[in-house]
């Protein structure tokens, strides 16, 4: 039996796209609407066949009893202010955003008929658009949800019901907490991944054709398209920015050693860096 009513996901690129699929394919509403910004990504998502899709957003919401919003963080305020007049009284707003203070506060915008509720799938990738939705993208995925406190019940039931139904594993955070959560382990390895992929361009020993897997695996995520992290990393800056720190000092710690010639210290960091690493293989 259909959770909801109505479904509208806005900013329907991979991961409102992949909500789209997921919804459908699990008959959580009896209609599902969505809208992209995208011509190409509406295009995309009229070639799915399970939602209607909408030319604007304030269409796209009227009548639905959740809303997602999927657009970029930077875009969250406006998207709120441009759908607000067009919500249905109670409809219960949700988002998707890896940021999740600027967020809330940019919800404030909303009618005070209609309850907030903020959420962070971790199932993004370094490849956008609708093109490249999923339905089973959020399996076993964590979600944050970011109660405030001072939530309507029945809006943050609703919320867990919903990411709970795509397959998602539920946890529960304050939105500043998660924040510090996401910079060290999405916000910082981006930032850092883009980093290490100028260095090693920088250096003039670099040939493309010479590259390896190790290069690739190391830099993967700095392909992630730069529009969508500049209002990610400038959102979150205070955390990202304390990582870069740490990841400059760790840095000189290796330059240092290497330079001086001091194999006890080098191996004592390589060891320390490979147990980490191998710790994220044991708890996957």
């Amino acid at each position: 039996m259909a959770q909801f009513k109505r479904i509208a996901v806005i900013g329907a690129g991979l991961i409102g796209g992949s909500i789209v699929l997921a919804a459908a394919r699990r008959g959580l509403a009896g209609s599902l609407a969505c809208w992209s910004r995208s011509e190409s990504s509406r295009s995309t998502l009229r070639s799915f066949n399970v939602a209607e899709v909408f030319d604007s957003a304030a269409e796209c919401v009227k009548g639905a009893d959740l809303v997602v919003v999927t657009t970029p963080v930077d875009t969250a305020e406006a998207t709120f202010l441009a759908i607000a007049p067009f919500l249905a009284p109670g409809a219960v707003v949700t988002d998707a955003g890896s940021v999740k203070v600027a967020i809330q506060l940019a919800a404030r915008r909303l009618p005070s008929l209609n309850p907030f509720i903020g959420a962070h799938p971790m199932a993004g990738g370094e490849k956008a658009g609708a093109a490249h939705a999923s339905a089973n993208l959020f399996e076993n995925r964590v979600c944050f949800i970011t109660p405030s406190g001072q939530d309507d019940p029945r809006a943050l039931a609703l919320v867990r019901i919903f990411w709970k139904e795509l397959g998602s594993t539920l946890t529960e955070t304050a939105a500043a907490q998660h924040d510090e959560i996401v910079a060290a382990i999405s916000h910082l390895p981006h930032a850092a991944a883009a980093a290490l992929i100028l260095a090693v361009m920088d250096q003039p020993g670099f040939r493309l054709e010479a590259a390896g897997q190790g290069l690739r695996d190391a830099t993967r995520i700095a392909a992630g398209e730069e529009n969508l992290w500049v209002g990610i990393l400038l959102a979150n800056a205070r955390h990202t920015a304390e990582g870069l720190r740490a990841v400059e000092h760790r840095a000189a710690q290796l330059r240092q050693a290497i330079e001086g010639q001091d194999a006890t210290t080098l191996r004592r960091l390589l060891a320390e860096a490979r147990i980490a690493r191998q710790a994220l293989d044991l708890n996957s």
